[in-house]
């Protein structure tokens, strides 16, 4: 029986252009540095990843609080565009979606278990992704992020299927991956050529998505 795979979104099958950075365009017109801006950004992370903040306009206002600053309408609309042009960025590695159909095509269960906002959620259909899988745990849906046991558990519940056979693929940000060992998953850690080197502790590692399609736990008759 092929084993399902539990696999994580960004830097695994996705990535923003990097030549895009939110704060790099917004801190200017607030007249602040870019990391202060990133700072304060960052400070609603986790509300975002578990959608207590699911609009765009929201995490502006956020921001903007963190930073003590108040704007006029029309530079809070700039921000948001900004925010929102940022997921018009995304794009999906070469070796994404042809991974993906062959493992469905060699029968694996697939589900996208990933911490994201819900800006990502519309982006998925333009990107091609969004019928490749049989079950999805977005973190911001099921207001559970990794590596906490709530988006794993939703994804094992919607496949209905024993944790243990689960392979679990991410690039090995948020402690996803000992989230998933303490399930008892076989774990792999895709960590892509420039990639930053996480140290994680995982069953395998490779350098693409295409050597899954040869990992012992899902070649065919493993």
């Amino acid at each position: 029986m092929p084993r399902p795979v539990f696999i994580d979104l960004y830097f695994t099958l996705i990535e923003p252009d990097p030549a895009y950075n939110w704060a790099t365009l917004a801190a200017p017109i607030l007249g602040i540095e870019d990391h202060a801006f990133h700072t304060a950004a960052g400070r609603s992370y986790q509300a975002r990843m578990v959608g207590t903040y699911r609009q765009a306009e929201e995490i502006v206002d956020q921001t903007l609080s963190y930073l003590g600053i108040t704007v006029t309408p029309e530079v809070h609309a700039t921000l948001t565009k900004q925010r929102l042009e940022f997921f018009s960025t995304l794009r999906v590695y070469p070796d994404t979606i042809p991974t993906l159909q062959a493992l469905r095509d060699r029968g694996h269960q697939i589900a996208l278990v990933t911490n994201c906002s819900a800006e990502t959620i519309p982006m998925m259909e333009p990107l091609g992704l969004l019928n490749l899988f049989d079950a999805i745990a977005y973190s911001c849906d099921v207001r559970s992020a990794k590596p906490e046991p709530g988006i794993y558990q939703h994804a094992i519940d919607a496949l209905g299927v024993d944790p243990r056979e689960v392979v679990y693929v991410g690039d090995g940000d948020t402690q996803e991956h000992a989230g998933a060992a303490k399930f008892g998953m076989t774990t792999v850690l895709l960590q892509r050529p420039g990639a930053k080197v996480r140290a994680v502790q995982t069953d395998y590692v490779i350098s693409s998505l295409t050597e899954l399609l040869d990992l012992a736990p899902l070649s065919q008759g493993a």
